[in-house]
């Protein structure tokens, strides 16, 4: 799964997502229900997020999840 496609997918299923790179190699995915955030909602807060993932791979297995869950 791209990051464009992954993206995509969870706004499907109601997930935000937010990145963060802090120089290791390794994006940050931290994901939220989209309609529990509000707009200014980053990677830090002001909510907590529902997961967060250590890479692009990690986080498509997530939404995956999600969307198995969810009967998509």
């Amino acid at each position: 799964m791209t990051r464009a496609e992954l993206f995509r997918r969870a706004a499907a299923v109601g997930l935000l997502v937010r990145t963060l790179e802090p120089g290791d190699g390794a994006m940050r995915y931290r994901f939220f229900w989209a309609d529990k955030v509000p707009e200014n909602q980053s990677y830090f807060g002001p909510r907590d997020g529902i997961h967060t993932a250590k890479g692009l791979r990690r986080a498509s297995d997530f939404v995956a999840g999600v969307e198995a869950g969810r009967g998509g």
